[in-house]
């Protein structure tokens, strides 16, 4: 009865699913796997921003929906547990600029839009993967990306679009010397200093095809899918956008100068709620975003860059999704990317700036980066070194019991439509493609990294695996520590995409899909609470490198308890007081999911053998065994 139980979860229809069940999956499009070469250079572009040898990261790969389709037909994803793909945008880019951060690069990773109601040429197919000729243009690109969400729909897998609403891409120039033409060798004509008051009043919209450089779309109504989309076209206007120039270090500031600025040349919308355009930016938004959730059939967005963005625009921009979306909407997730470790700015943007008057949800939930940085202390280090796990504490006791001065909680408790609270939609990750980088850089083994992944998916929240984690795939140039992008390098190259056979033997993806394994059969993993439980105390050598923590619920029995240890010896808690945890008569039994060993019972004192993660579950009392414990 267990194995079919365990057998509906995995392949009951995405829509039936909470997300708290969600096993997400992160893929840089052009970086996933090159299934459709001919679409590597559209007409008309620049042939030398791609690199056929798929290298050099500042150009295009080839990735594209065909190579995602492939995997979802072959049965990669639903092999290896995942239920959720979240996607790069796929929206129609500037495809060069000539200055961002570490020089001049393409826009093959989709943050730089150009028309926000189009999908890029480098990602779609002239034909479906059946055959079938897709019509020419934008009505072809998207019949075949919602082709893409129908295949992984059918799959049982749920499709969550990466959006940027808080810029545009290089669509145009400020023409510094006057002359009415682009310069594309001056740097000042891509970036100019940042203005605090005032704005540069010589912005004029690109046109340079080549680099698909040209102002911003829709610029009014448009007809796809058999709907026609009654648009104002204000990303066409150029008094839509700051225009104030770039600032170096307006990244990390909170004084609300990250809000105003350019990033490098790409250009920041001006959602001032003051501003002349600002309702009609957040309706056009709405309209896009829309369209993409009910008639593309997308589940969810992911939303960049959202302190770089005034939070009353979030405010607005949810409301009025929900609102157009009606009882959609408790079918669909809203998180978003808030780039800072602190818990308070990580949750104030799951309330409103109306609060506590008006409580409901701002954003779902966001990217757990408070998180994500602890965990990485913990574990990113060099051979056999490893940091402590009190920071992972710290990190949980905020996230859970975290208020503001005036007592609410961090993180918004009141439920969305679908009946979940941002603390259940809250999305924990250890790598990406940010300038964190990947996890398994250079000095980081493959069982380190394994261990990662297992944290990743045993901690609260929606676990969410950047593509490559399920191979341990190495960036040879990244460094612990180093900011770098140097991770984001193709994953399934030319001729290289292996079989699901091969796959099977591969130790790495084999975890991966034991830890989902384990999510599906222990609902604490899905649904439970957090409590600490050990952390290398200081007076004994035989916990070294071990955390240990459950996972809660409130009916005997059902609660796991799961021990981490990163030390290459054996490792041992003291005893913990879990016996409230168990039924009458019953004990602990503890099976590996990552590292060697077999089954081990236990009371009160858990064990782990050497680099390995075991979970421990309930059972029925047996004689121990000599030289068990």
């Amino acid at each position: 009865m267990k194995a079919l139980l365990l057998l509906a979860l995995a392949i009951a229809p995405a829509a039936a699913r909470s997300w708290s069940d969600e096993v997400l999956y992160f893929a840089l499009t052009d970086r996933f796997h090159d299934g459709d070469p001919s679409n590597n250079t559209p007409p008309g572009c620049d042939p030398a921003l791609d690199d056929p040898a798929q290298e050099n990261i500042n150009l295009y790969h080839g990735g594209d929906l065909r190579g995602l389709e492939l995997a979802l037909q072959g049965g990669y994803f639903s092999e290896l547990g995942v239920t959720a793909l979240w996607i790069t945008p796929p929206v129609r880019n500037v495809w060069r600029s000539g200055y961002d951060a570490g020089g001049w690069k393409t826009g093959y990773h989709g943050y730089w839009a150009q028309d926000f109601l189009d999908i890029d040429p480098h990602l779609t197919s002239a034909t479906s993967l059946a055959g079938k000729p897709y019509p020419e243009g934008a009505e072809g690109r998207m019949e075949h990306y919602r082709d893409f969400v129908a295949l992984a729909h059918a799959k049982g897998i749920r499709v969550v679009q990466d959006v940027v609403l808080n810029h545009a891409g290089p669509v145009f120039y400020y023409d510094a010397d006057g002359d009415g033409v682009f310069d594309s060798g001056s740097k000042d004509e891509w970036v100019q200093p940042f203005e605090r008051r005032g704005f540069h009043d010589n912005a004029r919209w690109a046109g340079l095809p080549q680099w698909n450089m040209a102002r911003t779309e829709p610029t009014g109504p448009r007809e796809l899918l058999g709907r026609r989309l009654a648009l104002s076209g204000v990303l066409g206007r150029l008094d839509a956008y700051g225009r104030k120039g770039f600032s170096p270090d307006s990244l990390g500031k909170n004084d609300g100068e990250e809000v105003m600025c350019d990033f490098f040349s790409l250009r920041d919308l001006w959602t001032d709620p003051e501003g002349a355009n600002f309702d009609r930016l957040v309706d056009e938004f709405v309209s896009i975003y829309h369209f993409y959730l009910h008639d593309v059939g997308v589940d969810g967005l992911r939303i960049d860059t959202v302190k770089h963005v005034h939070h009353e625009f979030w405010d607005a921009f949810t409301r009025r999704l929900r609102q157009r979306l009606g009882s959609e909407a408790a079918d669909k997730i809203l998180f978003g990317e808030v780039f800072d470790g602190s818990p308070a700015k990580l949750g104030e943007y799951t309330w409103r700036t109306d609060a506590p008057a008006d409580p409901s949800p701002c954003l779902d939930s966001v990217l757990a980066f408070q998180l994500c940085f602890a965990l990485r202390d913990y574990l990113l280090r060099p051979g056999e070194a490893y940091g402590n796990a009190r920071p992972i504490e710290a990190a949980m006791s905020a996230f859970s019991d975290g208020r503001f001065p005036d007592g609410r909680f961090f993180y918004n408790r009141t439920p969305g439509a679908d009946g979940l609270n941002s603390l259940q939609k809250s999305v924990t990750f250890v790598e990406n493609h940010d300038s964190i980088n990947r996890f398994r850089v250079a000095g980081i083994t493959e069982r380190r990294n394994q261990l990662a992944q297992g944290l990743v998916m045993t901690l609260p929240g929606i676990p969410c695996l950047y593509y490559g984690a399920e191979v341990s795939l190495q960036d040879g140039r990244g460094n612990i520590g180093q900011d770098s992008e140097t991770g984001r390098m193709t994953l399934w190259r030319h001729g290289a995409a292996p079989t699901l056979e091969k796959l099977r033997q591969d130790e790495s993806f084999r975890a991966i899909q034991r830890l989902a394994r384990a999510r599906r059969e222990f609902p604490a993993l899905r649904e439970g609470g957090f409590r600490p439980l050990w952390c290398d105390s200081d007076g004994t050598a035989e916990d070294d490198g071990l955390f240990a923590f459950a996972r809660t619920l409130d009916e005997p029995g059902a609660s796991v308890i799961v021990v981490c240890n990163l030390s290459p010896k054996e490792g041992l808690t003291g005893p913990l007081e879990v016996s409230p945890l168990l039924p009458r008569g019953a004990n602990w039994r503890g099976d590996p999911v990552i590292g060697r060993g077999g089954p081990r019972t236990a009371t009160d004192r858990f064990s782990a053998p050497p680099r390995s993660l075991v979970i421990y579950r309930a059972q029925a009392s047996e004689p121990a065994r000599p030289g068990t414990r």
